[in-house]
């Protein structure tokens, strides 16, 4: 990887001096860089790589896409240590594109924005503004967004140890250079813009291990149908579905950004501020509405504040400087947000000033919320010159205080993998294909042990013998379609003409018909279990029945499991908290619950030709749990 950022010789192929050229504006970049450089073009420089007689660490490749596969057989030829392609034309463009096979040497690209290292003058980017150096890693899949971070952290007082453009990843990934900025002692955060994951089970493993020493903050494109579609045509990658990656990320211990002024204030935080320990965060203000609005904010984040000290709008840079005093006597505070609003007597700038004197030797966070809109910059610069962070809207503040919380309480998670609490065995046997009946499933519910209410197909309009009123008529799981829309489901019969009329509804357009007794009594709660390609089985919990996909209380993490994660899994829903007792209620059948989907998970694990395993609902009563709906697809084709 160090050929990539500290490259002793470069070769700059498609080098120009027609200004309108990409090339043109790499070799002016490069030239800054202290190495050799080599330009290559037919009119400018050597006619090709192979040309140069000394060693190549590193080829920066800018010409047309159908010249592409050639230059890299030179590259191959003369044993360059790596290559960079910056030409766009290929699998963003689909058929249309360049086909390009990923050659031999290391190799980022193409389609790419290049990569920098800013403390060595290293810049293959073709941005309007060079990079500053500084301690944040940054990885995107957008050069675009790369170009506005590097001005904005220009104007911030910050800077980047490296950046890495991916482009179209046909070589490497962000998995590879994750592992190298996780290595890097230069960076303190890694930051990554994200359209797709390359391999997400991979991410989870290194993720995994690298948060737990530097903080991850990660932006994720293509979150909606039509933004994963947008994706694919940028990167030739298509997003995984959102929950997939939130659930990626909150395993690996990464903290995610919602917004790109969210992402920002996260890089600044992290990149300023010292590490959070514990939650008792001091407001000093001259303003109570802003410090109402950050206690607010604290409160549902889970940060403790105590009453918020306000010098007055009337309040110099005395005052502010006394208050602070009085706020850095208690030891027990662990954080600080002190709010500025503009008003006639505050004195901006001097307050900045006595801010920087009084916490010069504070170790613990500070972030300086500065509501003075364009009135000041010279304030902030202050700030910023003495790196304390600083964030104009005290809610954003506040949230940025918190992620640091949440890092620091993120060491202590079960990070992915999880310890699984049952074996694996080998099943033998194969299962059919597609949807299962109930028939088709019997098998799998006696072997795992899942506790279906009693069911039966019934092949004439009449209520089983042994079955009390009321009962439930509806389609076998094999339909496969959303039975209460598709009004395949008929609940509480209590005579034998309304299981008449409900057989012959359901026979007309399904052909197996499951009978059920009607349970009357209890909480719903839904599993889900489902293979994504590309990643281990993802577990979905929370509130069942037909308002699953209303309320959408939801919890996920992936497989494996143990009965610890179950129990920190279902207390992120609402469900779960009843489940628990909520409100020092009584509490349902926890171990029962447990067993359940420890079951499921096992079956799902075992048998890798299930798809996808959907339990909704389990009905759930203080002494038993009771599956009423069980739906078991296979692939149709071997995973």
């Amino acid at each position: 990887m160090d050929n990539f950022f500290k490259p002793r010789s470069i070769a700059l192929i498609g080098a120009s001096k027609d200004k309108t050229k990409v090339g043109y504006n790499l070799w002016q970049k490069l030239k800054a860089y202290p190495g050799r450089l080599y330009p290559v073009n037919p009119r400018f420089g050597y006619q090709r790589v192979t040309d140069i007689k000394v060693r190549i660490d590193l080829a920066v490749v800018a010409i047309p896409a159908r010249f592409v596969p050639g230059v890299l057989t030179d590259c191959v030829a003369k044993k360059v240590k790596a290559v960079i392609v910056i030409s766009s034309g290929f699998a963003e463009l689909g058929e249309a594109g360049v086909s390009l096979p990923p050659p031999p040497v290391p190799f980022l690209g193409p389609n790419c924005f290049g990569v920098a290292n800013p403390s060595r003058r290293l810049d293959t980017t073709f941005a309007k503004v060079d990079p500053p150096p500084g301690n944040i890693g940054l990885i995107s899949q957008s050069g675009a967004l790369a170009s506005y971070l590097f001005n904005w952290a220009r104007q911030e007082h910050l800077g980047f140890s490296k950046f890495i453009s991916l482009g179209n990843r046909l070589g490497l990934t962000e998995n590879d250079f994750l592992e190298y900025l996780g290595n890097d002692s230069a960076t303190k955060i890694i930051a990554l813009y994200l359209e797709s994951f390359a391999d997400g089970l991979g991410w989870l493993k290194l993720a995994s291990r690298i948060s737990r020493k530097k903080p991850i903050i990660v932006l994720f494109g293509g979150q909606t149908p039509a933004g994963r579609l947008a994706s694919q045509s940028h990167t030739a990658s298509l997003s995984p579905a959102g929950a997939v990656v939130t659930a990626a990320l909150n395993q690996s211990g990464c903290l995610q950004a919602k917004t790109i002024t969210d992402f920002t204030n996260l890089l600044e935080v992290f990149s300023l501020e010292p590490e959070l320990k514990d939650n008792d965060l001091a407001i000093v203000t001259n303003a109570g509405g802003p410090a109402i609005l950050a206690t607010d904010t604290a409160s549902s984040l889970n940060l403790d504040v105590a009453k918020a000290v306000d010098v007055l709008g009337d309040a110099g840079a005395g005052r502010f400087s006394q208050a602070l005093n009085e706020v850095l006597k208690d030891k027990t505070r662990d954080a600080y947000l002190i709010i500025i609003t503009p008003q006639a007597n505050t004195q901006i700038e001097s307050t900045c000033r006595a801010i920087v004197r009084r916490f010069r030797s504070v170790k613990k966070p500070l972030i300086v919320s500065l509501l003075t809109g364009r009135l000041t910059e010279t304030a902030g610069n202050i700030l910023r010159q003495n790196r304390i962070a600083t964030i104009e809207l005290p809610q954003e503040a506040v949230t940025g205080l918190a992620a640091l919380l949440q890092w620091h309480r993120g060491h202590k998670l079960d990070l992915y993998p999880a310890r699984r609490s049952y074996p694996i065995h080998s099943p033998s046997g194969t299962l059919p294909e597609g949807r299962l009946t109930w028939k088709q499933a019997q098998g799998l519910i006696r072997r795992y042990q899942l506790p279906l209410v009693k069911t039966i197909t019934l092949d004439q309009p009449v209520k089983p013998a042994d079955f009390s009123w009321p009962v439930v008529l509806k389609a076998d799981p094999s339909a496969g379609a959303h039975r209460t829309e598709a009004k395949a489901i008929y609940l509480n019969l209590k005579t034998g003409v309304a299981v008449k009329t409900a057989y012959r509804r359901l026979a007309q357009k399904f052909p197996l018909i499951l009978a059920q007794p009607q349970l009357t009594a209890g909480h719903e709660l839904f599993i889900g279990l489902k293979r994504e390609p590309g990643w281990p089985v993802l577990l979905t919990l929370g509130g069942g029945g037909v308002y699953t996909e209303l309320y959408r209380d939801l919890a996920r993490v992936f497989l494996p499991i143990n009965e610890k994660l179950i129990a920190n899994l279902l207390r992120q829903t609402r469900i779960g908290q009843i489940i628990f007792g909520y409100r020092n209620g009584v509490k349902l059948a926890v171990k029962a619950i447990v067993k359940l989907i420890l079951n499921a998970c096992q079956l799902i694990e075992e048998f890798q030709s299930v798809q996808e395993l959907e339990i909704n609902p389990a009905i759930l009563t203080e002494t038993s749990v009771t599956i009423v709906d069980l739906k078991i697809t296979t692939f149709r084709d071997s995973p």
